[in-house]
């Protein structure tokens, strides 16, 4: 992601996002101060096919952040939009995969 992000925020271009109509065009706004307040967020005010929306409270969101939202919560066959704000900082937007976060494969998950 680090490589993806300068290339991500260079691009000009007005996004459009599909969104499952079954899921009556939902969005959850989601904000806090590092990844552990995003995911607690999450658990607690989204759903599945959600269009997930985060943004920080006072701290920009950094590429951590975004590297660890987007690989355990954004659908990876849907559009993901990281953009920048007039302020500078940075805002992501996906279609939620699943409200509970992916796990990390182990030895014992390969398959």
């Amino acid at each position: 992601m680090s490589a993806l992000l300068p290339l991500l925020m260079a691009c000009d271009v007005d996004y459009k996002v599909d969104i499952d109509l079954d899921n009556d065009d939902k969005y959850c706004w989601v904000n806090g101060d590092n990844f552990h307040d995003i995911k607690v967020a999450v658990k607690k005010d989204c759903n599945t096919g959600d269009l997930l929306w985060v943004v920080t409270s006072d701290n920009s969101l950094d590429e951590w952040n975004l590297e660890q939202t987007i690989g355990q919560y954004c659908q990876f066959e849907s559009e993901i939009i990281v953009r920048k704000r007039n302020d500078g900082s940075l805002y992501l937007q996906c279609i939620l995969e699943d409200e509970k976060s992916r796990k990390r494969r182990t030895e014992d998950t390969k398959n």
